[in-house]
Formats: structure tokens, C-alpha cells, sequence
């Protein structure tokens, strides 16, 4: 079984805007968490030991660069992690055209 872990970035779109956007293209409820780790308030879906879900601001507290340094120009960001569904997940969050996928990891 192959596990991926996959990013995607979005623009023009508010960390609020995005969730609301995912929670029905995805069809999942997002958990509101609040982190300093994550950058503040992010949202989760699904189980840290299963496939889940992690929507957050590219933005580091600590310094105010972006978190993901290779991609300055996406606000936010979608983790997907440990997921057996990176294909239809993929088609699913690109129909629309607003998230691009910036990074496909396979272990």
C-alpha cells in the first residue's frame, strides 16, 4: 500500500475561506485547533495515527517568513497525510482550479 503525504496551496483565498471551500468540495468538517507550533489557528480533519488533514496559513509567528520557504507566493496551505488517496483526492481538490498541488511525497 502506498502512503503519500501531499501540499497544496492556494491564493486570493482566506484561511476562513479555504476551510469552508475544502468542507464542501471534500465533503469533511474541519476541527478549528489553535497552535503555536501551526502558526495560531488552523484547522484539522482526521486522526494524527490515520489519513488527516491539516489547513493552515504559510506563515511562521516566530519570524514572519513563510513556512513553506519554497513556496512564498500560497497564504495557505492544505497538508494531506498518510493518505492511500492521493489521485482522487487530487482531482477532487484541483477541479476548481483554485488549489495547486506543490508537493507529492511517497513512502
Amino acid at each position: 500500500m502506498t502512503i503519500a503525504y501531499d501540499l497544496y496551496g492556494v491564493t486570493g483565498l482566506s484561511l476562513l475561506q479555504a476551510k469552508d471551500h475544502l468542507e464542501e468540495v471534500l465533503s469533511v468538517s474541519f476541527e478549528e485547533r489553535e497552535s503555536s507550533y501551526q502558526g495560531g489557528i488552523y484547522y484539522l480533519w482526521g486522526g494524527s495515527d490515520a489519513e488527516n488533514y491539516v489547513l493552515k496559513l504559510n506563515l511562521d509567528p516566530f519570524d514572519g517568513e513563510p513556512v513553506e520557504q519554497d513556496f512564498p507566493s500560497f497564504p495557505v496551505l492544505l497538508y494531506i497525510n498518510e493518505t492511500t488517496r492521493s489521485s482522487s483526492i487530487e482531482r477532487v481538490v484541483r477541479e476548481d482550479g483554485l488549489f495547486n498541488l506543490l508537493r507529492h511525497e511517497v513512502f
